[in-house]
């Protein structure tokens, strides 16, 4: 009778005494049917790695009592009794009937059988020993993953293994049942590394010691140039990595140009053709033969792209990226530092209490950019978010394409001043590029410049417009320092000018927010304060803003005055020291001669000459109108 886990059956064992054959019977207890099928070897089936050791038994619910003998007999034939095995490669092992056999070999593979004898009666079991190669190492190429893929399935190895421990970077270890594989719910870029996974071999002891290699890699375009000095050629590529998308057109275009290049796999005109393996591998190129000098300088490449979304197939945003192209005597894989001398300032006109965009552009693909904010505050924008309010958020195409913008929800009077906006070069290390944004926060009109200096006789112009881009104005006035109001638009040119000397600016429009005065000529009378005030078509109210007109100083004609000036006071100066000097000059000598006249007529009384005062004073006169001081030197 058989219950529902255990059954009690008689086992008819076939015993010897004495030489006469008679039957017996032996209770014994069995798991359920299957163990009753495969007998009672256990266990029933043993993988074995080679120079492992294999356990093996009778598997009895009681084990025989005074047991007498425990034959073994092995795949090869080879029976004897475990009690005396024939080598040092069997032992008795259980406290029944049970067999230890060190360094399994292959040939040691198949079926192992165990007799117990206890008195008269006799049990037989027997157990399938599978013998397999170790497995000593196991190395696997790094896996890829595509960045925010969800339940993604990570087969760590394709070896027949019974568990396996898993460690991920930074994480805690997770035990895999059976087959080694884990499911991640969302993969990012913090799971790569290097994964340590412990195996559990059948037939094998030790655990296996894998590493795995995982990387995650972000869906984006792989662009550059190749210049083929051999052919004579430019190669710009814009291939797609780590998608599962088809590309479904291939654009190029100089930033420069206004009309682009369609490239179609295949496809050339002589100068312009496709390059690449072809769009079924996601590439996209074009090669320019025999380059000239339109080549250099930045390309901007536009790739169409599609995937299937369920059942049905829907076009994406397109890729975009820019590619710079250096001149050939340049080594373009040289990092270049991006210095700040080609920074300059643009003005910004917005409205007080709505939403305002700084934007940047680099003639450079980016992988990043910020805002430094007049008072030093840092903002780095995040993608904008449907039915989430944000504070701001990323304008722009795409940063691919070069573009660094920021807007903001509301501008108040604190966001005036000179913003800086740092771009981070995608693949070229080295200092960011910036650029400098002034903001002016005002209201709808505003001044383009608060102060304006002007000429006497000269024309000058004084100009207003919208704030936050171009909006359309009603109309456009104008009221001077001596309050008389100029009301004009574009109809009003210099030829019919008010009062022959006030006309609107060529090339603008109020369609275009704009009210612009020009004044020819300047007179002393618009020295002072102006006013320009607009009606916005979208507005109720009158909208104004202030401008100072100065007049401008020639500071370099006074300078030349003066120099003019002092200069010839200098030549008069000049006279006047040199009169003053000859006369000194005169008075001297007169001093000398005199001096002379005397000495030399006390000379000549000495040697009894006969002198004559005012012949020798005459010809002292003259001899020292001649030859001055060296006369009367001589003479000493």
């Amino acid at each position: 009778m058989c219950k529902k886990h255990i059954l009690l059956c008689v086992f008819i064992a076939i015993c010897v005494g004495k030489g006469v054959g008679q039957m017996a019977t032996y209770d014994v207890k069995l798991a359920n049917l299957l163990l009753m099928q495969r007998g009672l070897g256990w266990p029933h089936q043993l993988n074995v790695v080679v120079g492992h050791e294999a356990l093996l038994k009778l598997q009895l619910d009681d084990n025989l009592v005074n047991q007498r003998s425990c034959v073994l007999t092995t795949p090869t034939g080879l029976t004897f009794n475990i009690l005396q095995p024939p080598n040092n490669r069997y032992e008795s092992w259980s406290d029944g009937c049970g067999v230890r056999v060190k360094n399994v070999q292959k040939t040691d593979e198949g079926r192992w059988r165990l007799t117990a004898t206890k008195g008269n009666d006799t049990i037989t079991g027997w157990s399938e020993v599978h013998v397999q190669a170790g497995v000593p190492e196991y190395t696997g190429s790094p896996i890829s993953i595509r960045d925010g893929e969800s339940h993604t399935q990570v087969e760590l190895t394709s070896l027949n293994n019974s568990y396996c421990l898993v460690s991920q970077p930074f994480s805690e270890s997770s035990l895999v049942p059976g087959h080694c594989s884990v499911t991640l719910d969302r993969a990012t870029r913090a799971i790569q590394g290097n994964w340590n996974v412990l195996l559990g071999i059948p037939g094998q002891v030790s655990e296996l010691h894998v590493e795995r290699r995982i990387t995650v890699e972000a869906e984006r375009l792989n662009t550059g140039y190749i210049h083929d000095t051999e052919t004579n050629k430019v190669h710009l590529y814009c291939n797609i990595l780590h998608t599962k998308k088809n590309i479904t057109f291939c654009r190029f275009q100089k930033t420069s140009d206004t009309i682009g290049y369609n490239i179609v796999d295949g496809l050339g005109d002589g100068v312009h053709s496709y390059y690449g393996d072809g769009f079924l591998k996601r590439h996209c190129g074009m090669t320019i033969e025999t380059p000239t000098e339109h080549v250099f300088g930045t390309w901007r490449c536009t790739v169409g792209v599609q995937e299937w979304v369920g059942t049905q197939i829907r076009q994406s945003t397109p890729f975009q990226a820019l590619i710079k192209v250096l001149r050939f005597n340049l080594n373009r894989k040289i990092r270049r530092d991006f210095k700040a001398e080609e920074t300059k300032t643009s003005t910004v006109f917005v409205q007080r209490d709505t939403s305002f965009t700084v934007m940047c552009r680099a003639d450079i693909s980016l992988t990043y950019c910020w805002f430094k904010h007049p008072n030093g505050s840092q903002y780095t924008p995040m993608p904008h978010v449907d039915g989430q309010e944000q504070a701001f958020w990323y304008s722009g195409e795409s940063l691919q394409t070069g573009d660094c913008g920021i807007t903001f929800y509301k501008a108040s009077n604190d966001d005036d001043g000179v913003w800086t906006c740092h771009m981070g070069p995608r693949d070229q290390l080295g200092l960011e590029v910036t650029d400098l944004v002034n903001v002016r926060v005002t209201g709808p009109l505003a001044a383009n410049t608060k102060e304006v200096n002007a000429t006497i006789g000269a024309n000058t112009t004084l100009y207003c417009h919208s704030s936050n881009g171009n909006r359309p104005l009603d109309y456009c006035r104008f009221l001077t320092p001596k309050f008389v109001g100029i009301s004009l638009d574009s109809t009003v040119t210099k030829e019919n000018a008010i009062l022959s000397r006030f006309y609107f600016t060529p090339g603008r429009d109020l369609d275009y927010g704009e009210c612009s005065l020009t004044i020819d000529p300047v007179m002393p009378d618009d020295v002072g304060e102006w006013t320009c005030a607009a009606l916005l078509h979208d507005e109720t109210l009158e909208s104004r803003d202030t401008i100072i007109l100065s007049i401008r100083h020639d500071y370099s004609a006074t300078f030349r005055a003066d120099i003019f000036g002092m200069a010839g006071g200098a030549v008069v100066l000049g006279f006047v020291l040199a009169g003053i000097a000859w006369h000194n000059r005169d008075k001297i000598r007169r001093r000398l001669a005199s001096r002379s006249v005397r000495s030399d007529a006390m000379s000549l009384d000495e040697f009894g000459c006969e002198s004559t005062t005012s012949r020798i004073s005459s010809s002292s006169i003259t001899s020292g109108s001649s030859s001055g001081s060296s006369s009367v030197n001589g003479r000493a």
